[in-house]
């Protein structure tokens, strides 16, 4: 039987050796989601980046016609698809290690700015969506709208903040999980050991022995033992959980994570939790955990007790 201890099961954690080594150069940070872009007369010298992924389209939205599109490393993505007003990229499984790529975008009506560019950063899990590029003055309803978005997202913030005060200020273990109401009394922790039905996609930066998913009354939990087979360290950064239809589950941030260093053999567990219910994780999910160099891990079947 598995002996995990609870209060892991409300973090992420590495247990690691650590050492004090330089490292690797790490990849240009980039947006994703959904996007509203508003460009002005200086849009030439503040290029936003945006993240693109590997089978995942990135749909990019003008409010006038495009007269032509140039495109670095064209012949590498899956699909591109040009539109009067639009554009769909969808880059390849080959693109994991591609350097960033510039797109820029000439419009037809020529009014300031006369094109737009991007940078397109090639991201393990995330991808900018829906890019809504925007040109013109808008009406005051316009204004209006992007304050209450403002709005939404501070408040998003505040509430994320006090969340994270008050887990700090809870008792850890089982009486902290009773506490923070993911838990009672006829819902505790169910545990389940996956190692048998996961699928390790090729080309894992790391080695995953066991895998293990764990589910409460609000939260769900995947650990893992790793091991580094590499010549680098590798530090993570983020996760995304997504499902069949194209669900996501962003997880909950990584809690002090530590670099694994090449050659390690010692047991590395590492939990990436999400808020969710059993309704909402029914059916099997693609985990991706990827690291500061945006080195990553896929297992996919990922399912949930």
């Amino acid at each position: 039987m598995l002996l995990v201890s609870p209060a892991n099961l409300l973090a992420v954690a590495l247990i690691a050796m650590t050492a004090d080594v330089p490292e690797h150069p790490q990849p240009p940070s980039c947006e994703s989601g959904d996007l509203r872009v508003q460009l002005d007369a200086d849009a030439d010298r503040n290029t936003r980046a945006l993240c693109i992924s590997p089978e995942l389209s990135t749909n990019i939205f003008f409010d006038a016609n495009v007269a032509r599109v140039e495109l670095e490393g064209r012949e590498r993505f899956r699909r591109v698809l040009e539109a009067a007003d639009a554009l769909t990229l969808v880059a390849s499984e080959a693109m994991r290690e591609v350097p960033p790529l510039r797109v820029t975008v000439y419009f037809r009506d020529g009014s300031a700015p006369t094109s737009a560019s991007f940078l397109l950063v090639v991201h393990p899990a995330l991808a900018a969506r829906q890019v809504e590029v925007i040109r013109h003055t808008r009406p005051v309803a316009f204004y209006q709208r992007e304050a209450w978005d403002t709005l939404v997202r501070l408040q998003r913030c505040e509430e994320e903040k006090d969340r994270t005060l008050t887990e700090r200020e809870r008792p850890g273990g089982l009486l902290g999980l009773r506490l923070a109401d993911h838990m009672d009394e006829t819902i505790g922790v169910q545990t389940q050991d996956i190692t048998a039905f996961i699928k390790r996609k090729p080309g894992n930066v790391l080695n995953v022995r066991q895998s293990w998913t764990y589910l409460s009354k609000r939260r769900v939990a995947v650990e893992m033992e790793l091991t580094n087979p590499g010549t680098k360290p590798w530090t993570p950064e983020g996760a995304v959980l997504r499902g069949a239809r194209g669900e996501q589950l962003t997880p909950l941030p990584l809690w002090r994570p530590e670099p694994i260093l090449p050659g390690q053999t010692v047991k590395v567990m590492v939990e990436v939790e999400v808020e969710a219910t059993k309704t909402q994780v029914a059916g099997a999910y693609t985990l991706t955990l990827w690291g500061t160099d945006r080195r990553s891990v896929v297992l996919e079947n990922v399912t949930f007790p």
